[in-house]
């Protein structure tokens, strides 16, 4: 394993100073290593493929990003405490807090752009200058670059909307591109996770055509949820034809990697497996299809970029109550259903399951994830969670929202009481209301804390409900994030999102 995480964080560093980030970064290069001696061996290769990994999970991990973009804004959060997540939480994102702008920035997600470009302009080089670096290790390699690009693109748009689309390095001189539609960025994300799905593995440990020998010398369960598959490019797929309202493309992606599974490596954990110490937030469980970990035994934990930092307080560390929380009323909306094992509460107001502690508390604790690396009489704020991006349950529950608006509602709700089943929920019926409602719902439940809510109330059309943003709201994109000051400072081929504008 170690030959994976060593370049992750030696090479984090480097890869933002690189020529391809200038154009995108706006910074003066500082080179580790003279370009023209990088592309020159078997090494430069991997350390330059698993540099953009480590840039993605910093994207990701600043200021808790992914849970910011992804959940803060739809309501099941709130901060007592902190006003920059206050104002998150009731999106008024014009705010002027320094983590407001960072969040606003887009160019820690440019970065990843950039070093993907260049990984798919020189990998090829070192093909040349090396014998070593076979012609499958190469496709390998390029294919879990394109998923990468594929992937970073699908958050920016998800995150912004229309957003700039880059495909080449460029001639290292900072060039400000003008934002292209959504529809044409994804198409574009489209072409590479279909590109890297021809080439990539269902896992990294039988021998396959597209994988002839152990990937980079390792044992194949080490690869396990840790970079690109076939099941990883297949739900990428799904989600992004979903996005386009595409439901006949997703249904038929889900339906693959699902009917895979098996040679995925994935399947159902339980609700006691979901909330405990070794379960998927450690970021190689059962059901984990992609994750980006950050183990304690590689010196990965950390302080900040987990979601424990803001939700967690005593016992589990030194702090009296937590920056973010669930209210008690919340909490009941979202497990309104009796027996549920995740988490439920008796007629006689008695609380159990492992999503809440201190229930009936003015600012219960969410403690689904807690994943701590050091701890004890007086516990430090130190995690090892990782960023789940996708696992078994979520596709299970993409493929039930495909086909129920699909109008396929007996398959959908096939797919949706198989999740339904291992959280001791019974069967759905139609007294539990309308199927879509009760799949987003169920979705609330099964990923509250995961970062999907937001993403999932633009494509179910539900902002208005939950929000209260107007359609003239969402019209102008009041669902997007705005650009921050210094990306609109570039020139005036960057725009403003309509409704941030005022």
């Amino acid at each position: 394993m170690t030959t994976f995480r060593l370049p992750i964080k030696i090479l984090l560093v480097a890869a933002m100073l690189t020529t391809a980030c200038k154009h995108t970064l706006e910074v003066n290069p500082t080179h580790l290593v003279p370009e023209a001696q990088m592309w020159t061996t078997k090494n430069d290769a991997r350390s330059a493929v698993f540099a953009t990994y480590g840039l993605f999970r910093a994207a990701l991990a600043d200021n808790n990003a992914y849970l910011v973009y992804g959940e803060l804004r739809a309501g099941d959060f709130n901060s007592a405490s902190r006003s920059d997540l206050h104002a998150v939480a009731t999106n008024q994102l014009n705010a002027t807090t320094a983590t407001l702008e960072g969040w606003k920035n887009w160019r820690r997600f440019y970065a990843v752009i950039a070093q993907a470009n260049l990984c798919l302009e020189k990998l090829s080089l070192v093909h040349q200058n090396d014998f070593r670096y076979t012609t499958e290790e190469m496709t390998l390699d390029i294919a879990n670059i394109r998923f990468m690009r594929a992937l970073t693109y699908f958050y920016l748009v998800r995150i912004w909307g229309d957003v700039p689309l880059l495909t080449n390095t460029g001639d290292g001189s900072f060039k400000p591109v003008k934002r292209e539609s959504q529809d044409k960025v994804l198409g574009q994300a489209s072409q590479d996770a279909l590109a890297a799905l021809a080439a990539l593995p269902w896992n990294y440990t039988d021998n396959s055509p597209e994988l002839l020998s152990p990937y980079w010398g390792q044992q194949g369960a080490r690869w396990k949820g840790l970079i690109a598959s076939k099941g990883a490019a297949y739900t990428l797929l799904a989600h992004i034809a979903a996005w386009q309202g595409d439901y006949l493309a997703a249904e038929k992606y889900a339906h693959i990697a699902i009917d895979n599974k098996s040679r995925g490596g994935y399947s159902y954990v339980d609700a006691t497996t979901l909330t405990s110490a070794g379960g998927p937030f450690v970021g190689q469980g059962a059901d984990i299809i992609l994750a980006l970990p950050f183990n304690s035994i590689y010196q990965e934990s950390s302080g900040s970029g987990h979601i424990e930092d803001w939700t967690l307080s005593e016992p589990y560390i030194s702090r009296v109550t937590p920056d973010i929380y669930v209210s008690n009323d919340t909490i009941l909306r979202i497990f309104n259903e009796a027996n549920d094992s995740r988490f439920k509460v008796s007629a006689a107001g008695v609380a159990s399951g492992n999503y809440f502690t201190g229930f009936g508390n003015p600012l219960p604790m969410f403690t689904k994830i807690k994943q701590l690396s050091i701890s004890g009489t007086d516990p430090l704020r130190m995690f090892q969670s990782a960023i789940v991006i996708f696992r078994y349950e979520e596709l299970v529950l993409l493929r039930a929202e495909a086909l129920v608006f699909l109008g396929k509602n007996e398959d959908a709700i096939l797919q949706l009481n198989g999740l339904r089943g291992q959280r001791a929920l019974p069967d759905y019926t139609p007294a539990l209301g309308n199927l879509a409602d009760v799949i987003l719902q169920e979705r609330r439940r099964e990923l509250l804390g995961e970062g999907w809510r937001w993403y999932d109330l633009v494509r179910f059309e539900k902002l208005g409900v939950y929000t209260g943003f107007k359609p003239t709201d969402i019209a102008q994109g009041a669902q997007w994030w705005p650009v921050s000051k210094e990306v609109l400072s570039s020139g005036k081929e960057i725009t403003q999102n309509k409704f941030w504008q005022q």
